[in-house]
């Protein structure tokens, strides 16, 4: 159950932190000597660290959700389609979270293999982390963007679809690379906070529902009495997570992420050298 509760703390900490949370688990599998065959331990997980995001986002989630059906009646049934788009910010940024979406999903799907064997190597992990490192680090003296929400433009989104599909790889951060790449791109650091976890969110949601379904008649020798400590810690530090990263962003602190990430490739390299994995 210690492993459980372990693997539930790191999820949670490193699914939203900008230090990549599918390297951290390949590493901790490889420690602790789990099962990589596990596959209905990361459903839980995955689902403790959707519910902390839900929660988090709660408000902005109802008043998107509210606007988007709203504008689809006025443009069903008022025909009021050009109007909608040029005046309703809200509903052109649940346009953008789908057409995102698509673009990540689309290359999760057709590198399925290529993304699956990667799960399988150190090595992959080793150099994605100093990858994330480096992107991290580039961020520093982009904390004064003057671009917000309302000025996300179609193609920002299919550039943050392309970047977010390479999250897939182990080692590299979603969150550190979304967040970087709309610094980059002169958002404001709320503004790309906000978006980058909004955008997550469908992203993670599908992760659960496809590793859901590989569970199917496979569960066995793990109880849900083990399991459900995963879920509430991974539940517990996601929310955790995310309240600590806004406070770093608001101080400027987000570049301090890649000497962590630097370190942990280092230490696993090291470990690698020495034949310890």
């Amino acid at each position: 159950m210690i492993k459980f509760i372990l693997l539930g703390i790191v999820q949670g900490i490193t699914e939203f932190l900008p230090v990549s949370s599918s390297g951290h688990l390949v590493i901790l599998q490889n420690i602790l000597k789990i099962d990589k065959n596990v596959v209905f331990l990361d459903v839980v997980l995955h689902l403790g660290t959707l519910c902390s995001l839900i929660v988090f986002f709660r408000r902005d989630i109802f008043v998107l959700f509210f606007n988007f059906f709203t504008a689809i009646y006025d443009i069903l049934f008022r025909g009021r389609i050009f109007y909608v788009w040029r005046h309703d910010d809200k509903f052109r940024l649940c346009v953008y979270i789908g057409l995102i979406t698509l673009i990540t999903g689309f290359i999760g799907l057709i590198g399925k293999d290529f993304f699956e064997r990667q799960f399988e190597s150190v090595n992959t992990v080793i150099l994605s982390l100093f990858v994330t490192s480096l992107i991290l680090f580039l961020t520093k003296g982009f904390d004064y963007g003057q671009r917000y929400l309302r000025h996300i433009s179609l193609k920002d989104c299919i550039l943050l679809g392309l970047v977010q599909s390479l999250a897939i790889i182990p080692g590299i951060s979603r969150s550190g690379i979304t967040i970087s790449m709309l610094l980059f791109l002169n958002t404001d650091k709320e503004s790309a906070f906000k978006f980058s976890f909004l955008v997550s969110i469908p992203i993670i949601l599908g992760a659960f529902i496809l590793k859901f379904q590989e569970t199917q008649g496979i569960v066995r020798n793990i109880s849900l009495l083990q399991l459900a400590p995963g879920f509430l810690f991974a539940f517990i530090s996601g929310l955790a997570a995310l309240y600590i990263l806004r406070s770093i962003l608001k101080r400027q602190g987000f570049y301090k992420f890649s000497y962590y990430c630097f370190f942990l490739a280092a230490m696993v390299l090291l470990l690698k050298i020495r034949h310890f994995f």
